[in-house]
């Protein structure tokens, strides 16, 4: 572009002057779109990308394990008690929107170090995306996990609960959450890591309330429940966690031909309890991933 000089000579101006003045004129007629215009002249910001579901997990490792508060207004959570099977008081932490409206229900069913803040928090964060969700703690009948000072302790006490009372520790819970008055009845799923997501595997075949699950870090059962299970289930482990997805690729097999609604996912460059932002093997872009796959599970099984 060239102007005038004084003296009535062409003189070329560079870009950057050419904007400069540009975006000065604009600024005389409008400061509005001096704004727009100098946005188009020097680049407007790329987009941000879009966010993930309600309760996304963080960026980093956050020792508290919280993410979502319970003071968070859109949810109300708290720890519960309720009759138990084979122990007199089950013990639970329970989470839900605060819209007053009815909701699908999810059982979480936390790993083999008991009911940890992080469980909780997964309640809450299930209930900022429209669940009402029950985390029972399996450590009930020796006393909680609040009970044992260290995860190796709770560890330790786990190994003392026999198969059968924690499948009807499961069972009772499934049936307390029935009972709440904002969930729908008909609309109940489960959600298990580590331990409990082997338990989750149990759970899908002696209870037929249960309508679609998560599992998170379990090991690959049978090939043959594929014919046993029509559950919508999603099957979440890490890469290097070879004792899990051992045997995956033969049950994605099965599960395929049966024709079941199915979907497994190894999130690459993550292991065993990659999902735990409270603990060291957290992996955040695995665990975010991970989150939207099971949000979109629950939403188009659960509540579609």
């Amino acid at each position: 572009m060239t102007i005038n000089q004084v003296d009535g000579t062409p003189r070329r101006l560079g870009r950057r002057a050419v904007l400069r003045q540009w975006c000065a004129l604009a600024a005389a007629a409008s400061p509005l779109t001096a704004g727009i215009l100098a946005k188009a002249a020097w680049g407007a910001p790329a987009p941000a990308p879009p966010p993930g579901p309600p309760g996304s997990p963080p960026d980093k490792t956050t020792p508290g394990g919280v993410t979502v508060p319970p003071t968070d207004p859109a949810i109300s959570a708290q720890a519960v008690q309720y009759p138990g099977g084979v122990i007199a008081t089950e013990l639970g932490y329970l989470s839900a929107p605060s819209g007053g409206q009815v909701y699908p229900g999810i059982i979480v069913i936390h790993d083999a170090i008991g009911l940890t803040e992080h469980n909780r928090d997964i309640t809450r964060r299930l209930a900022r995306n429209g669940y009402v969700a029950l985390a029972p703690d399996l450590l009930s009948g020796v006393g909680g996990t609040g009970k044992f000072s260290t995860p190796a302790d709770a560890l330790t006490a786990m190994q003392t609960v026999s198969q059968f009372d924690l499948m009807s520790q499961l069972n009772v819970s499934v049936r307390y959450l029935e009972a709440q008055p904002l969930v729908q009845k008909t609309r109940i799923g489960v959600l298990g890591f580590g331990l409990g997501g082997n338990l989750a595997w149990e759970l899908l075949g002696s209870n037929a309330d249960i309508k679609v699950a998560v599992i998170f870090d379990a090991e690959a059962p049978d090939p043959g429940v594929a014919t046993q299970i029509s559950t919508p289930i999603l099957v979440i482990d890490g890469e290097t966690d070879t004792g899990d997805t051992d045997g995956l690729k033969q049950l994605d097999d099965a599960m395929k031909a049966a024709g079941n609604p199915w979907q497994s996912k190894i999130e690459p460059k993550a292991g065993r309890a990659f999902f735990d932002d409270s603990r060291t093997p957290y992996v955040a872009d695995a665990a975010k991933d991970a989150w939207k796959l099971t949000v979109a599970w629950f939403d188009k099984y659960l509540r579609g």
